[in-house]
């Protein structure tokens, strides 16, 4: 822990909390995803944000997947007071599978209409890209091992003048386990920035988990 304390800079580092699920409708191209988060102004002892996030997908053949989903988004700032705010985000996004070799890679592109409580409306672009690559012969089964690394960039689409177009853009590299067939589990670093201000510095610890109607596989 301590040597995640602390980063270039001497900037703290800030810990994120992440469950990722997806359960699979059994015989059928339909599946529900499920999503927890929860990130501290530290790395722990300051909670700063809570998302809840749950969307319907469809997958149109096996490298084409549509989600439409809701997010809730509950933010305090750091220290006292907390001054909490909320947020109802609708969101729609498609995924695109393009693997290379044993590498899984992936394109998802989002679109999210944002109601953020005593704000104008906001709607904001969202592209990522995605890239596993296993370490071991287990590739992405159980035992396995793998790097996962992923850029994203945010740009508000539909914004109030004063915004800038730009948003953030998140640059994330992590050691994989799978723990089972259906469960990884990722600790990663992220290097995000929002705006001018200077970067931030996130550790990362997931949980990829795929859930399937008529047991677990």
């Amino acid at each position: 822990m301590l040597l995640f304390s602390t980063i270039s800079y001497g900037q703290q580092a800030k810990g994120w909390l992440i469950y990722f699920g997806q359960t699979q409708i059994k015989d059928s191209p339909f599946s529900i995803h499920h999503e927890v988060q929860l990130r501290d102004h530290q790395m722990i002892g300051d909670f700063h944000q809570g998302l809840v996030r749950v969307g319907g997908q469809y997958r149109f053949n096996p490298h084409l997947q549509g989600t439409l989903g809701y997010g809730f988004i509950h933010t305090e700032q750091a220290g006292s007071p907390n001054l909490p705010i909320q947020e109802h985000r609708i969101y729609q996004e498609l995924m695109v599978s393009t693997p290379i070799k044993s590498t899984s890679l992936r394109h998802r592109i989002r679109m999210e209409e944002r109601f953020i409580e005593n704000a104008d409306f906001n709607g904001r672009f969202r592209y990522c890209l995605f890239a596993d690559i296993p370490l071991t012969e287990k590739k992405f089964k159980q035992g396995g091992m793998y790097l996962a690394f992923y850029d994203e960039v945010f740009l508000n689409a539909v914004k109030p003048a004063e915004v800038d177009v730009f948003d953030r853009n998140r640059l994330y590299g992590g050691f994989g386990v799978k723990a089972k067939d259906n469960l990884g589990i990722q600790l990663g670093y992220m290097l995000q920035h929002i705006g001018p201000a200077k970067p931030g510095h996130h550790i990362l610890l997931s949980f990829h988990h795929n859930i399937f109607t008529g047991g677990l596989r």
